[in-house]
């Protein structure tokens, strides 16, 4: 069974978000996987979702994993704790590109967490005595076998099982490694002006910039390309990015905007310097990205 929650908030007088939760499924046993999704619907351009950790008690559920896309958040919870178990409200911080934040939250959520002991029947029944179970030898051959053959294919399954989470787990990892180099590839492959001059030097930045924002696309879910340097030092700085790192996007962003809307001509040498600088940046992203 599914439980689907819906909640509007008008956040103002022109339009509203809509924050919908399904959990699936809403009855499990102890120690099952239970997949509780936070979707955020009707967002403007200009506006990027930041979900929050869910707060509770570990004595009751942990979160084994999370996916994350643009727009919406999977929690996956495993619960230790019988009973009707309450889910805290979760929030959601709507940042808009005037750096204004509006958090909006989630109702609590109820989960039904049943019993693997069977609890049908509280009669205590006397316990029979054992009976002895003569078997020939044929059956003790065949029942040989059997288990064997019982024992190859449960053998094969957990392989294939071990197999399947390590490709998982490599397929999660592999879309930001990806990314990370072909953008490497894209900025390397970027010529250095023939002639330079402020439009040259402009075009140039431009492309370095380009390239950047567009991996921080692909990395982060945000509208990089929609985002001024400021406001994207000032997302990473919302959503924990080490203070240095911050510091690196502001140094190298700042040479860019100066020779995008300055007029301004960097000596040649330094073409060659911001490229590699670019390079060591993303890769640091990518880094502190891969291991969150």
């Amino acid at each position: 069974m599914r439980k689907l929650l819906l909640i509007c908030l008008l956040l103002s007088g022109l339009y509203s978000v809509d924050l919908k939760v399904e959990i699936i499924p809403d009855t499990a046993f102890v120690g099952s996987l239970i997949e509780l999704q936070v979707s955020v619907e009707n967002l403007q351009s200009t506006e990027i979702p930041v979900f929050n950790e869910i707060e509770g008690s570990k004595e009751e559920f942990t979160v084994v994993d999370k996916v994350l896309t643009p727009s919406s958040i999977s929690y996956f919870l495993q619960f230790w704790k019988v009973g009707l178990i309450i889910i805290p409200s979760i929030s959601v911080d709507i940042k808009k590109n005037n750096n204004d934040v509006i958090r909006i939250q989630t109702s609590k959520i109820s989960v039904n967490i049943l019993s693997n002991i069977s609890t049908s029947s509280n009669e205590i029944r006397s316990i029979k005595p054992m009976k002895e179970l003569k078997l020939n030898s044929t059956l003790k051959l065949g029942l040989l076998i059997v288990l064997i053959i019982a024992g190859l294919v449960a053998g094969g399954y957990l392989w294939n099982s071990k197999t399947n989470l390590n490709d998982l787990n490599d397929l999660k990892g592999s879309f930001k490694i990806s990314a990370l180099n072909e953008s490497i590839k894209k900025i390397e492959d970027l010529p250095l002006p023939s002639k330079i001059n402020s439009e040259t030097a402009e075009n140039y930045y431009l492309k370095l910039s380009e390239i950047c924002r567009l991996f921080f696309n692909e990395i982060f879910y945000i509208k990089a390309t929609e985002m001024t340097s400021r406001e994207l030092a000032e997302h990473f700085a919302f959503i924990g990015i080490e203070s240095e790192l911050v510091n690196s996007w502001n140094k190298v962003s700042q040479m860019a905007d100066k020779a995008k809307y300055a007029n301004y001509i960097p000596p040649i040498d330094q073409f060659n310097a911001d490229k590699e600088g670019y390079i060591k940046l993303i890769t640091s992203f990518n880094r502190v990205r891969t291991e969150s």
